[in-house]
């Protein structure tokens, strides 16, 4: 099957697997999602599965506060998203920010732009001034509100466009993460989560973007993801209904 062939299939027939199932199914997706996202831009601070599950369940999970709130941080902020999403919030600058300030959490007032300008340590690409983040943004909203591709490449554009600006001090790229999946399920698709071990090939796919403004990697990456994505739930439904077709 074909993603999209993918996609009806899922919507066809997931009504039939059980609710419990389908509970266990997105809390583990939002364990892993928050895992990798959180350690996407530091493997070294990579978890096991297990202590992140331990840390979003309030457990006792042996680690130090600020990684514990990272996590959790990132674990309800999720949460909120895919509510959000769910109840069809138009993304907005306002809504952006909430996402960055309930990542931050207590580590810094988050929701602000940087008042500093900054670079990226290993890309070629240089974010804009401080001075003109309201600007680039106020621009991007436009760019979103008007965009005439399609749904998946509308979400790549959220998040790449989202990262070149680089709005925030700190949490750029799990803002940009969490807009990416915020648009994905908006649209009706599933999240995706990128893994670290494919860091590699995603910081290349935002290079090619922010230097070359070409988003075909990353929109490859996306639909890559997709699809194992949709394989793991459809996997699942044949669990409870063997005949789907």
């Amino acid at each position: 099957m074909q993603l999209e062939e993918k996609r009806a299939f899922v919507k066809k027939y997931l009504d039939k697997v059980p609710q419990s199932e389908l509970d266990l199914y997105r809390f583990n997706f939002a364990c892993v999602f928050t895992k990798h996202s959180v350690a996407m831009e530091n493997p070294l601070k990579e978890l096991p599965l297990e202590e992140v599950v331990s840390i979003v369940k309030g457990l006792g999970a042996r680690r130090d506060g600020d990684v514990r709130r990272n996590v959790y941080n990132h674990y309800q902020t999720f949460q909120m998203v895919a509510e959000e999403a769910k109840n069809n919030r138009a993304l907005t600058i306002d809504f952006i920010k909430d996402i960055h300030e309930s990542l931050m959490g207590s580590f810094m007032q988050g929701g602000l732009y940087r008042n500093v300008d900054i670079r990226i340590k290993g890309s070629n690409h240089i974010p804009p001034s401080y001075l003109k983040i309201y600007d680039r943004m106020d621009r991007f909203m436009y760019d979103i509100n008007n965009f005439s591709g399609s749904d998946i490449e509308l979400a790549a554009f959220s998040h790449l466009q989202l990262a070149k600006i680089h709005p925030f001090l700190d949490g750029n790229g799990r803002t940009a993460r969490l807009v990416l999946n915020f648009q994905l399920m908006k649209k009706g698709y599933l999240p995706v989560s990128i893994l670290v071990k494919k860091q590699k090939q995603y910081f290349n796919a935002l290079e090619e973007y922010k230097v070359n403004k070409n988003m075909q990697f990353f929109v490859d990456l996306i639909s890559e993801l997709l699809e194992k994505e949709y394989d793991r739930l459809i996997f699942l439904i044949k669990k409870f209904v063997p005949d789907a077709s």
